[in-house]
């Protein structure tokens, strides 16, 4: 895979392997960052930004998506590259969403470690055991704790950027909106750090694996193309010699 020869994508797997390993070994972190929003409750439940934050991701994310397919749709009934939407990146983006927040984090993860949230364990007033992330449990049967799909779903605008632009402004907002839903669902009582902390890895990582194998490679042939063909790589004509 050529994917794994790139020095980015060591980073990348190193830190979440590193970030694991701290958040598996240490599962007080866990604790200790939930107990930040709660004082005999957790506090900032339903209060207007924590709504707006998690409902806004579903709005987003539809928004994003229907927004990205019209403008698809009306360029190729039109011939026009509008904000350079092309059907390799209405592709990219689909497959990001349902594979990274889809099939991973939802169905995958999410429906299968059967981890408690917060607001249900016994450290926070409830009745369910608390288990480390990465951990198999039965504290839950459906829509659990681990990962966090709302975060998932926030960092989908990780895919955005990466397929319209990749300029640092609009990587910086995308990681703001993504730390605001993860710190929104973490104060009501949804989610553990650990939990947002993996959504966080698996967008991150899916979005840049497919970008590499979807995107990357086109660009990065026109960019070779472009520089075989510059003045300064041309050929030169051999100087004819004297008779």
């Amino acid at each position: 895979m050529t994917y794994l020869k790139l020095t980015r994508s060591k980073i990348l797997l190193a830190c979440f392997a590193i970030a694991s390993l701290l958040l598996v070994s240490f599962p007080e972190i866990d604790i200790g960052v939930a107990g930040l929003f709660f004082k005999s409750h957790f506090y900032l439940q339903q209060t207007w930004w924590e709504q707006a934050l998690h409902h806004g991701v579903a709005i987003f994310l539809i928004v994003s998506v229907c927004s990205v397919v019209a403008i698809y749709g009306f360029n190729k009934i039109a011939r026009k590259t509008v904000w350079g939407v092309t059907g390799k990146k209405v592709c990219y983006l689909l497959l990001v969403l349902a594979l990274g927040a889809g099939l991973i984090v939802n169905a995958g993860l999410k429906d299968h470690f059967g981890r408690a949230r917060p607001r249900d364990t016994t450290e926070f007033g409830a009745t369910r055991q608390f288990t480390p992330p990465f951990v198999l449990s039965h504290e839950c049967r459906k829509n659990c704790s681990f990962p966090s799909g709302d975060t998932a779903g926030a960092f989908f605008s990780l895919a955005l950027v990466m397929a319209f632009g990749r300029k640092r402004s609009l990587f910086v907002a995308s990681m703001v909106f993504g730390i605001a839903v993860s710190i929104s669902r973490m104060a009501s009582g949804a989610h553990f750090f650990s939990d947002t902390v993996t959504s966080f890895f698996i967008m991150f990582i899916v979005a840049d694996v497919l970008f590499h194998y979807m995107l990357a490679p086109k660009q990065m042939l026109s960019a070779s193309h472009a520089t075989a063909v510059s003045p300064a790589n041309a050929p030169t004509r051999p100087e004819p010699t004297a008779a």
